[in-house]
């Protein structure tokens, strides 16, 4: 895989945003021409904890966008792109926050 982006946006002192974005180099790679994930981390004092992250990474055996909030066990499957999981992470990551995290 050739990775295409990788970035960490901070958007406050305790708050990130993670984007990751390769390309496959062979169809023997991956399922999907690219793989990607965006996640909103919240850092507690002690470590970075997963808010919420849409990837198309393989889940269970299974391609596809899927998207995995903080204290949620289960997936939610949405077929969204690179570009749109970036307002879907951000708006789901800050409902999270405000509720579970008063931030």
């Amino acid at each position: 895989m050739k990775t295409l982006v990788s970035t960490n946006e901070f958007l406050s002192e305790d708050v990130k945003l993670e984007k990751k974005l390769m390309k496959r180099e062979s169809p023997d790679e991956y399922p999907s021409l690219l793989k990607w994930k965006i996640q909103m981390l919240y850092f507690d004092g002690a470590a970075w904890v997963q808010i919420c992250r849409m990837d198309n990474y393989l889940h269970d055996g299974s391609v596809g966008s899927h998207v995995h909030t903080y204290g949620n066990d289960q997936v939610k499957w949405l077929e969204v792109s690179f570009q749109e999981a970036y307002d879907l992470v951000f708006a789901v990551g800050s409902r999270i926050l405000r509720e579970k995290f008063r931030r």
